[in-house]
């Protein structure tokens, strides 16, 4: 599982977020924790798509970069832990460098649970120096 993992975050790191939304089960649950602008807890695909155009269009330019999976359990309930760099250079020309963690559940290789921290305080000083 952590080969299917690792080839769609490289797919995500090229900007290519379709790649999580195609693994994702019609009714994935997604949560970005966080009192930002980014912050999410949302169902579905439509939604969890949603999340990532909102992703792209406040930080445009920004990418997720893999740096670690750990995976286990069986397939109808595999457990994941993803380490993330946040890299790129914001709106306003200043580089961006953050850290992420996200914690799957997969069901027979489908994402059917997504929460992702990232530091908050990071982001949030980054969302608010650039307009809407």
């Amino acid at each position: 599982m952590r080969s299917v993992v690792r080839r769609t975050w490289r797919k995500v790191g090229e900007g290519d977020y379709e790649a999580a939304v195609a693994m994702a089960a019609p009714d994935v649950r997604f949560r970005f924790v966080g009192d930002t602008a980014l912050g999410a807890d949302v169902r579905g695909r439509a939604a969890f798509r949603a999340w990532f155009v909102r992703f792209t269009e406040r930080l445009p330019g920004v990418r997720l970069e893999l740096v670690d999976v750990v995976a286990g359990g069986w397939p109808w309930n595999t457990r994941v832990a993803v380490c993330l760099r946040v890299v790129g250079t914001l709106r306003d020309g200043t580089p961006y460098r953050n850290v992420a963690m996200q914690w799957v559940t997969l069901r027979w290789g489908r994402m059917v649970d997504d929460v992702v921290v990232e530091d908050t305080l990071t982001l949030d000083a980054a969302l608010r120096r650039l307009p809407a």
